[in-house]
């Protein structure tokens, strides 16, 4: 049953010399772009209203690209359009390229809560009118621009099947999850203070088993934990399959809440102890320089702040850093970091 959902995995030499790495662009950079890259198709599928599924698969597949081809000849930005674009319709949740474009646009202009908040008030629009987001002259797409972004989305797109071999099959922990918490039998809606539950929990703190709890806070939590694994450094999408990460965020979320669970559960789908003790060191990390990584609640961890900019300096301010993905900011700090 588990090799149904087997991916194909990434070796560890794909990762420590990557083809951006080999073009010139050191390891810290790559990083810090596949985050952004992260954030920027998370918050556009979230204000697209795609579902976590399909936002997931285009993040998995735009690191499978960079896998096989470098960022400094397949610049950020129209990857990122793509990868989103592609995974819309592989997923049945079509989007319009103009939908696409339009979203990308506003999420880089200073209307944007992704904008440095100083660069905002440096802008010649004055901050007053960068305040209201309503303004729609800060993130406009002329029909000219419209025409050669969307052309350059689609031969992205191409590229990104051609590089990949046309295999854009991806498989979310995410189900897997559900169904291995209904196997545990935690999926239960009855609370904990129900007298009728006082066996339940009884044979939970002496057997060892699990104390009842309402299933959507620890299905949530799960699922918290499945989606900020998307960020992490360490690229666990690319380098374990969804079952070893379904059963790491389970295991997570169920110490998180006190769920107790048979002894050494994660066997019954083949994780064996290690994988499973990796995955939890990962999820605890959280993303880049504890970046804003979920607890599991929706909090951030006490990380920093990452900003996104498309031409600029990367630099690093108060609370946060700034991070600039067009091709020529990219090239000079790539180069600047060489030479540090």
């Amino acid at each position: 049953m588990v090799s149904i959902f087997s991916a194909p995995l990434a070796t560890p030499a794909q990762l420590s010399s990557s083809p951006s790495q080999q073009s010139g662009i050191p390891e810290p950079l790559e990083q810090k772009l596949n985050l952004v890259a992260c954030r920027l198709i998370q918050a556009a599928g979230i204000l697209m209203e795609l579902p976590q599924p399909t936002i997931s698969t285009a993040i998995i597949l735009l690191q499978r690209f960079y896998l096989l081809a470098p960022i400094s000849t397949s610049p950020l930005l129209p990857t990122s359009l793509a990868s989103l674009y592609l995974s819309s319709k592989l997923t049945e949740h079509p989007q319009k390229p103009r939908d696409i474009i339009n979203i990308f646009k506003y999420l880089l202009s200073p209307a944007s809560p992704l904008h440095p908040p100083h660069l905002r008030h440096a802008s010649a629009a004055g901050p007053s009118k960068l305040r209201n987001t309503s303004n729609k002259n800060l993130y406009y797409v002329s029909e000219g621009d419209y025409t050669a972004l969307r052309s350059l989305l689609l031969a992205t797109e191409a590229r990104i099947l051609r590089t990949l071999g046309f295999n854009t099959t991806v498989h979310l922990p995410y189900t897997l999850a559900f169904n291995y918490l209904q196997s545990l039998g935690v999926l239960s809606s009855s609370r904990s203070d129900d007298p009728s539950n006082s066996n339940a929990q009884k044979e939970g703190e002496e057997g060892g088993l699990y104390t009842p709890l309402q299933h959507d806070k620890l299905v949530s939590t799960t699922f918290a934990y499945l989606t900020d694994l998307l960020a992490s450094p360490s690229r666990v999408y690319l380098t374990h399959h969804p079952h070893e990460i379904a059963v790491a965020g389970i295991y997570i979320a169920a110490r998180d809440h006190g769920v107790k669970l048979p002894m050494q559960w994660w066997e019954v789908w083949d994780v064996d102890r290690e994988t499973l003790g990796f995955l939890m060191v990962v999820i605890r990390a959280g993303t880049y320089n504890g970046d804003t990584s979920s607890d599991g609640n929706g909090n951030g961890n006490g990380g920093g702040k990452i900003w996104i900019v498309e031409e600029g300096a990367f630099e690093d301010i108060d609370g946060g850093m700034v991070v600039a993905i067009g091709r020529e900011s990219v090239e000079k700090e790539a180069e600047k970091l060489r030479n540090s």
